[in-house]
Order: C-alpha cells, then sequence, then structure tokens
C-alpha cells in the first residue's frame, strides 16, 4: 500500500509541475479563441439565374456566369460567450454577426474573379482566419 500511495503522489507532482508552467506561460499569451473558423476551397458558381431573377443583384455579381465563391463556417465553443465576427475579402467587410455557445455560422462569401484575395474572419482586432485565394472561374 505505501507503494502505491508514493507513486500516486509522485503521478501527482508529475501533472502539476507541467501544469503549473504551462499555465504562467498561458500568462503571457492571449488566451484562445471562444470560435473556431474553417475557411472552404473557392468553387465557381453561375449566378446568372439568380441575376435574372433580382436584377438589383447585378452590382454584386459583374459576371455572373463565373462567380467565385469561398463558404466559411464559425463554430463556437460550449462555454464561449457571444463572440462578434467580421468576414473581409481584401479588407472589405462582407459579412458580419455574432455567435454564442454552441452556435454554429455557415455562409459564402463571394471573391473576384481572376484576382488573388486574402478572405479574413476577424473578432474586433484580432484575426481568427485569413487564406489568400485566386479563384480562375
Amino acid at each position: 500500500m505505501p507503494g502505491r500511495t508514493l507513486t500516486f503522489v509522485l503521478a501527482a507532482v508529475a501533472v502539476a509541475v507541467p501544469a503549473a508552467a504551462t499555465a504562467a506561460t498561458a500568462g503571457a499569451a492571449p488566451a484562445p479563441a471562444p470560435v473556431q473558423v474553417q475557411l472552404g476551397e473557392a468553387r465557381c458558381q453561375d449566378m446568372s439565374g439568380a441575376v435574372e431573377a433580382v436584377p438589383m443583384l447585378a452590382t454584386a455579381f459583374p459576371d455572373p456566369a463565373h462567380t467565385a465563391s469561398v463558404e466559411y463556417r464559425i463554430t463556437a465553443l460550449p462555454e464561449a460567450p457571444r463572440t462578434a465576427y467580421a468576414v473581409k475579402v481584401n479588407g472589405e467587410t462582407r459579412g458580419s454577426g455574432s455567435v454564442g455557445g454552441k452556435g454554429l455560422v455557415i455562409g459564402s462569401t463571394a471573391l473576384p474573379n481572376g484576382t488573388r484575395s486574402t478572405v479574413e474572419v476577424t473578432s474586433g482586432d484580432r484575426v481568427l482566419a485569413s487564406r489568400t485565394y485566386q479563384p480562375a472561374c
């Protein structure tokens, strides 16, 4: 029995020491974001039908038959507070909102065809995800 107790104490110390070191290091680093972001692959779509049905969309889709877009998913951690986000393409905000604990946002945004573009998902000044695309539709 004493051997088991000693083993348990040593195991507890072995776990506590790295945990304390990690906690000290974590204090210096920024806290992890309360949300996870996935940026998908660029895809080509034919938006001609949508533009014909709703002509005011024509300004959003200069070449509706060859429209590039990218899907994004924003997932909040279970205990996450409501977190505001913005989706930007080349610095221009294309979408925004907020997501709370266990929430999921699935959306997409158009990209300029044939042009190198950077998509960023931000929360305040913090960049949660960033990816560069060069679609050729």
